[in-house]
């Protein structure tokens, strides 16, 4: 039993377990070490995402979830033993209230919204000439937010508009009030023909809204065929708009 005590010496490291509801602000606490490692302890992380070890203090609560903490004794280069300290922020018991609604979508000139909810940025289509030409439109959906926390919103994007500069023609941007944040259109491409789209894969976009906790933003989708030419295609598309907290992805 001597033996034994002396080649494997107690110790342990406190806390063990923190469990707490997430409420987006960053914490720290120092690691206690208890009795004797017989060695140099080392920390690492499964989700330093979620928590962190530096300098002997554990850093955690900014992002939702659970990771555990591997307190290591070296000796001589080797980990002789281990312990461990579990984190769960926001843990499926506790999870805060979802992200609200939101409730002011406000559409203007050529925008629809489609059964499913889906906001189709529109062509005129009444006439068109030999070319697939008619006149030069626009459109816009307002979004206005009141963020009392930090949340990203969520939307699909996808379209077909004219494959004749496609990167500047036919526009989908995004703003933020009247500061604009960014472009949906393709990167610079050549297609065969006028009469043939360019498509665009539906894909799914996330916009970080940090700059906006506790204030008020209106998310603008802004459409812009720039001129009159080739619209004859479907357009551009968003569906599926939502707050989402930051963590999820």
């Amino acid at each position: 039993m001597l033996e034994s005590a002396l080649t494997f010496p107690y110790w342990d490291v406190r806390p063990r377990l923190i469990v707490q509801p997430y409420d987006q602000v960053a914490k720290s606490v120092p690691l206690e070490i208890l009795g004797s490692p017989d060695g140099e302890v080392g920390f690492t992380t499964t989700e330093p995402t979620i928590a962190a070890v530096s300098g002997g203090v554990l850093t955690y609560g900014a992002k939702a979830g659970a990771a555990v903490i591997v307190a290591e004794a070296i000796s001589d280069g080797i980990a002789a033993s281990r312990r461990y300290v579990q984190v769960e922020v926001g843990t499926q018991q506790e999870q805060p209230p979802a992200p609200p609604p939101i409730r002011q979508i406000v559409p203007s000139g050529y925008v629809e919204e489609l059964p499913d909810g889906v906001r189709h940025f529109k062509y005129f289509t009444d006439w068109f000439d030999e070319w697939g030409c008619n006149i030069r439109v626009q459109g816009e959906l307002a979004i206005t937010l009141d963020l009392d926390k930090h949340y990203r919103l969520r939307f699909d994007v996808w379209g077909e508009i004219e494959s004749m500069a496609a990167h500047n023609h036919d526009t989908l941007d995004l703003y933020f009030n009247d500061r604009w944040k960014r472009n949906f259109n393709p990167s610079p491409v050549i297609y065969p023909a006028w009469n043939q789209p360019c498509v665009i894969p539906r894909r799914t976009e996330w916009i970080d809204l940090w700059e906006f906790i506790g204030r008020s933003v209106t998310v603008r989708f802004v459409w812009d065929t720039r001129d009159h030419l080739y619209q004859m295609f479907d357009g551009w598309y968003v569906g599926n708009i939502e707050l989402t907290p930051p963590w999820v992805t």
